[in-house]
């Protein structure tokens, strides 16, 4: 990190400024990133097995069958015009 006035570089200075806040850039900042990762899988535990989440969202999928159930009926007897 190395802090710049604008007499040092006034190239970046311009590309810094925020278009229509009408603030002067003085000073600023410019960060040079020598390396950079996401979070490594390799070290990172999983909390749940697959098996677990499949159990924990069972009936959450069961839900979402029967109103999808109940909504292909609805609107079967709609295009009827006879109520179920």
């Amino acid at each position: 990190m190395r802090a710049y006035d604008l007499a040092d570089r006034p190239d970046l200075a311009r590309l810094l400024g925020i278009e229509p806040y009408e603030a002067t850039v003085e000073r600023f900042v410019l960060v040079t990133v020598e390396a950079f990762d996401w979070n490594c899988p390799q070290h990172i535990t999983p909390r749940f097995t697959v098996e677990e989440i499949d159990k924990l969202v069972a009936p959450l999928h069961a839900r979402i069958a029967e109103l999808e159930a109940r909504l292909k009926e609805a609107k079967a007897s709609s295009t009827t015009g006879m109520p179920r």
